[in-house]
Formats: structure tokens, sequence, C-alpha cells
């Protein structure tokens, strides 16, 4: 062998002596670096709203363009509330990312997968009656048509605890199982008597229920009772004029609870990443 190819196979040695470590060293770091860094956000999520006419999908729209803003994109999925959501949460396939889920309803969960992000509003608790019917407490509902929240919603669940309590069932009262929407078209058309749903005043039929003449508020007396039996609730005073000085709604004061921004599991929830 010629002494120049010697010292060239003598280099090469000497330079994987020499770096050989430091790369092995800088393959090892990048190994264990991937196993403890978080991958990158995703770019595209999921959400699940509740139904369209919903306070819920009017946030949810406010999320979609400050997300879009930033580059990521998210997808509405409509549902018909809170319990739907948490089963569209824990789905395997074709579920959603993150949802809006009803102070609560922590309770209903089936795993301990899901995880509460943050908690953005109060939901109070509407009771809308025909003008002209005297009613001030839950008892007095009984025997009359009353529209309690679709099925799969938090107004349902709601719905049904505190008439529970007061002794009405589906034997002694007609309970409707719809959506807000409908519920508040058959109200205004004198097709059932009271309506009850769980919404912000952003929602389009609160806010209608409010300006027709043919549809009153009720307040809610033992609100402080009910608020002792359920901790996610809240007892406020809607004060006389709170909700429109000109209509001067409501005519007086009156006992109103809210769901607990607070609460177990709610209002944004996710699934674990």
């Amino acid at each position: 062998m010629k002494p120049g190819a010697r010292r060239e196979r003598r280099s090469a040695r000497d330079r994987v002596k020499i770096f050989g470590p430091a790369i092995l060293v800088t393959l090892v770091g990048f190994v264990l670096a991937y196993q403890f860094v978080a991958p990158a956000p995703p770019r595209s999520i999921s959400i699940g709203t509740g139904q369209k006419e919903s306070a819920f999908y009017t946030y949810a729209e406010s999320y979609r363009d400050l997300l879009a803003k930033e580059g990521i994109e998210l997808e509405l999925r409509t549902s018909a509330g809170s319990v739907e959501n948490l089963a569209l949460l824990e789905a395997e396939h074709d579920g959603v990312d993150v949802a809006f889920v009803q102070g609560g309803l922590g309770s209903l969960a089936k795993t301990d997968s899901l995880v509460s992000l943050c908690s953005v509003f109060f939901e109070p608790l509407w009771i809308f009656h025909k003008a002209g019917l005297e009613v001030k407490r839950l008892p007095d509902l009984k025997g009359l048509r009353v529209a309690v929240g679709a099925e799969g919603s938090g107004t349902r669940i709601l719905s049904l605890h505190l008439l529970g309590l007061n002794g009405i069932t589906d034997e002694n009262t007609h309970l409707l199982t719809c959506g807000h929407q409908e519920a508040a078209d058959m109200l205004r058309r004198g097709e059932i008597d009271v309506a009850m749903f769980v919404s912000t005043h952003r929602a389009n039929y609160v806010f209608d229920l409010l300006r027709s003449g043919d549809v009153k508020l009720m307040g809610l007396e033992r609100a402080e009772a009910y608020a002792l039996r359920y901790h996610y609730l809240y007892v406020l005073t809607l004060p006389e004029g709170g909700l429109d000085f000109v209509t001067n709604s409501p005519n007086r004061d009156l006992p109103w609870l809210r769901q607990r921004p607070s609460s177990s599991l709610g209002p944004i929830c996710t699934r674990h990443w």
C-alpha cells in the first residue's frame, strides 16, 4: 500500500474517532427530546356547539373567526346540546375535539379523559309562559303544556330535575321534548303554555320572547332552596327593567337561577390530546 493511501486511511479513522461520539450523542439527544417535546398544535379542530339558534353556536362562530386569524380552522358541529356534546367528546370515531358543556353535567361523563378548559359565561334558566297565566312557582305548571328542551340538551336535564322536585312528571303534565326555537315559536302561537330554556340573552329566540307582548317571563320562587340542592346553581335577582328599560322588562324584581361558571366540567371542555 502506498504511503499516501495509508495516510488517508489513518485520517479517516481519526475523523471517525473524533466526530463519531459527537454525532452519536447528538442523535441520542434528538431521540430523547422527541419523547418529551409535545407535538405541534393541530391546525384544524372541531367543536360541539349545540343548535344553530343557541348561544353556544353564536360563541363558536366568534371563536372560529378568531382562530382563523391564527391560521387554525375550526369546524362547527351542531348538536342537541350539552349532553350530546359530551357523547361527541367521548366518541372514538367521528367525535369532536372540544365542546361547550353546561355546568353541572360532569356526572354524565362516562370516562375520566375529559378536562374543563375554562368557564366563559353564566347561563340563566328562562321560564316563559303565555300572558294571562297566573304562575309563580313551579308547582303551578302541573297539568300545563310545558316544553323542557330537546333530547340530548342540558336544558332538558335541568328542567326535569327541577320539575321532578315539585312532583311534576310526564304522568300529570304534558312535557314536550323539542328544540329551543321550535318551543319559542309554539309558545308565541299559543300551542303550548310554558317553555323552559337554559341560555344567555344572546340567543335570538330569548330576545324575541322578551319583546313579545303575548309572553311573560316567570321568576322562580324558592330559588335559594334549589341552589342549596344543586351546588352548580347560582341565585341572582333580576331587577325590574334589567332586560329592557323601554318595555320595563321584567316589570318586577325576579329571583333567577343561573348556572355557575365555575361548575364542574363546563362550559368549554376537551378530551386529552
